[in-house]
């Protein structure tokens, strides 16, 4: 059976890096005692796949994973088994049978909602932030990206469904931004919140939470609305 699942990252395990969150979700699941599948051949691995690798340094409350047992297990049983034995600050809270017939969640995969919170190296009018914002949405966001050929220009702004300012309070300032995600690439929020402070021209702190992620609709995963 395919299990499709969602676990949280929490703050104390912003830093572990996705490679890592698989291991210790193979560790756990192994001491777990839930019945993994493993491909075939001379190096044989547990069948595991996700929607959308989570950056370092990001914490979220909807990172989608799915995995391939080798025997029935009940949602309820796999969650109750595997929040047992993983660590502090990372967690199951849903888990499904996938339909049999459902495509990978990674060719599923639409878009994420994150919530960016930029502690500011000084205090800057909520009205500034807006018009600031408002003015670097109007037009192409060019920034320097690393990719597999080396660094390139590339322009964020048809990654970007929606950004707004939700609140500041003195120099913090809360963004929600909601941005493509697909299996080849997507919205890199770290990439968003460089732009955004150059913008500002000022320095401080971030930390980006992934809310939510949301799927081609199929009636059973998460979708954006206007699906």
């Amino acid at each position: 059976m395919r299990m499709l699942a969602v676990y949280h990252k929490g703050p104390s395990l912003a830093f572990i890096s996705h490679l890592d969150v698989q291991r210790t979700l193979q560790r756990a699941m192994r001491r777990a005692g839930i019945p993994l599948a493993f491909s075939q051949g001379f190096n044989p691995h547990p069948k595991l796949s996700f929607a959308s690798a989570l950056a370092t340094g990001q914490t979220s409350d909807a990172e989608w994973f799915e995995a391939e047992l080798s025997e029935d297990v009940a949602p309820e049983e796999f969650i109750a088994r595997v929040n047992g034995v993983l660590p502090r600050d990372f967690y199951f809270s849903d888990a499904m049978a996938a339909p049999d017939k459902l495509p990978s969640l990674s060719s599923l995969t639409r878009a994420g909602a994150y919530v960016i919170q930029f502690y500011l190296d000084r205090e800057i009018p909520e009205d500034l932030l807006i018009s600031k914002l408002e003015a670097m949405l109007s037009g192409e966001i060019i920034v320097n990206k690393k990719t597999k050929s080396g660094y390139r220009d590339v322009d964020l702004r048809p990654e970007i469904i929606e950004a707004f300012v939700e609140r500041v309070e003195g120099s913090c300032a809360t963004l929600r931004v909601l941005g493509r995600l697909q299996a080849d690439g997507g919205l890199r929020a770290d990439l968003f919140t460089r732009a955004f402070l150059d913008r500002l021209d000022a320095q401080g702190d971030v930390r980006i939470h992934r809310s939510a992620m949301y799927f081609a609709a199929d009636g059973l995963l998460p979708e954006l609305p206007s699906e």
